[in-house]
């Protein structure tokens, strides 16, 4: 075992906190009623949840059906007899708990419980209209953003902080469930909490290990230990890396090379800054003209970047001839060409490697605050007028928490070994990767400003047709505009 669990036990995630599943029982103060007729049994039971609370529940003639609504084929619910069901198992623990962990669940709350397919539309449909009348089709609905924000922001999600306990996970220590804070000080938006949901689509930036040694500069990894790493000292790498190297009188080496969107976007968040992270737009602030600043003077006024081409195919990997510094990295990035034959079909690998390491601190950022990742993935709620939505929760947490508590099994090298192994050859690199992108992931920034339909001329940007104030004035009122017809 590498050492993946002793870094999730010092994060927080781990073992520290073991929760035990509680087979459902009668308290002492438990009740069956039968009426007269014998048509109808009334049971009151009290159970205890996963919070250390006490909860009752009332289920007339037979377990309640709790509906989940999704876009996808999920795995596995009651209707599911058999772990094979799952035409991906492959003898794994992981799906075979979660299969056993069904039965758990359904003795614990009385009930019975499926996934339904909604699709995308289906989804969307079901909230605006279900929900709105206050009849909600499902029980729990997985969403993606564009449907969970409006939801939240229309009362048509259930704000957790008003039927939950304080003491709850989703408000603590969040080892299982946590929510998205938008900033209104409700809990409506629920993810799960696993290793792989926080490093995915996480871009670090990577650079070429070899080509920083050869150069004599010092491993900015160091430098971000000792808060030393800075936007000042990323341009002095630059600077230094970018050579002609044979000598022709052209430049053939390059400090930098990225694709625009994501260079910007991971300078905005250690910059300290956001676009559309609220109701108010904020692009016109200073901390993002900063970054919007800094991307054009990378490529204009310092001439430390690879010659830029509009073409994302392109720019997210030239970095693979080995001749570009640094370049915003990422897991599936690595993957695409298989730089590292993490699953032995190649043959050959990169030969230099891959490390990862923090975006470098603007000016108005904070290394302790900065954001490292803008949210995405897979969200929850539980809707508006729904029955009994503190043993939603409930169920929902156990669900999730099929592993026990044990988040060695949940997060264990043979589960994530992908997330290791397509970011270098060296063991040793990739765990050191693997904690730079959990530490980006576990800093997540809620911002809509890439997914909003905006088309925006960041190559006019890059190649000096505009200035950061003018690409501000540009865009902002369209960002504003945008965030009136969202959040409304």
């Amino acid at each position: 075992m590498r050492k993946l669990a002793k870094k999730l036990i010092a994060t927080g995630l781990a073992a520290s906190m073991v929760l035990s599943m509680t087979a459902c029982s009668k308290s002492s103060n438990g009740n069956d009623t039968t009426t007269s007729s014998g048509e109808t049994t009334t049971q009151n039971t009290t159970v205890e949840t996963t919070q250390g609370q006490s909860q009752t529940q009332n289920t007339t003639s037979g377990p309640r059906h709790l509906t989940i609504g999704s876009w996808w084929v999920q795995y596995y619910d009651s209707t599911h007899t058999s772990v094979e069901d799952d035409p991906s198992y492959a003898g794994d623990l992981p799906a075979e708990l979660k299969f056993a962990n069904v039965k758990k669940i359904e003795d614990k709350y009385n009930i019975t419980f499926a996934w339904q397919n909604l699709t995308y539309e289906g989804t969307k449909e079901s909230i605006n209209t279900s929900v709105l009348a206050g009849s909600p089709d499902c029980d729990i609905y997985l969403v993606d953003l564009g449907m969970a924000i409006p939801a939240a922001m229309n009362g048509l999600a259930t704000d957790l902080r008003t039927v939950l306990p304080a003491d709850a996970d989703v408000f603590t220590d969040q080892n299982v469930v946590k929510f998205l804070d938008l900033g209104d000080g409700k809990a409506c938006i629920l993810k799960r909490v696993e290793a792989q949901s926080t490093v995915e689509a996480t871009y670090p930036l990577a650079f070429n290990k070899q080509m920083l040694e050869d150069n004599n500069l010092e491993d900015p990894r160091e430098l971000y230990k000792r808060g030393e790493w800075t936007w000042d000292k990323f341009i002095e790498y630059c600077q230094v890396l970018t050579q002609d190297t044979d000598g022709d009188g052209a430049v053939d080496q390059y400090g930098y090379a990225g694709f625009g969107f994501e260079t910007f976007e991971q300078l905005m968040m250690s910059n300290g800054g956001s676009i559309a992270a609220g109701t108010t737009e904020t692009l016109s602030s200073a901390p993002v003209g900063e970054a919007l600043q800094m991307v054009q003077d990378m490529y204009i006024t310092y001439n430390v970047c690879y010659p830029y081409e509009n073409n994302a195919d392109v720019m997210r990997f030239l970095y693979r001839n080995g001749n570009i510094g640094f370049w915003p990295g990422a897991a599936w990035i690595a993957a695409s060409n298989a730089d590292y034959d993490y699953n032995g079909a190649v043959g050959t690998t990169l030969e230099f490697d891959t490390c990862y390491v923090q975006w470098p601190v603007g000016p108005s950022g904070n290394q302790e605050t900065n954001k490292g990742k803008i949210t995405s993935g897979e969200f929850y709620i539980i809707p508006a007028g729904v029955e009994n939505p503190e043993m939603v929760y409930n169920f929902l947490y156990d669900m999730w928490n099929w592993y026990d508590g044990d988040t060695s099994i949940r997060d264990d090298e043979e589960t994530l070994y992908w997330w290791f192994a397509v970011t270098d050859k060296d063991p040793e690199i990739q765990d050191q990767n693997f904690d730079v992108m959990f530490d980006c992931g576990s800093r997540e920034q809620f911002d809509l400003w890439n997914s909003m339909g905006i088309e925006y001329d960041l190559e006019s940007l890059i190649n000096g047709t505009v200035t950061p104030a003018q690409f501000q004035e540009t865009y902002k009122q369209q960002i504003q505009d945008a965030l009136d017809a969202y959040f409304n």
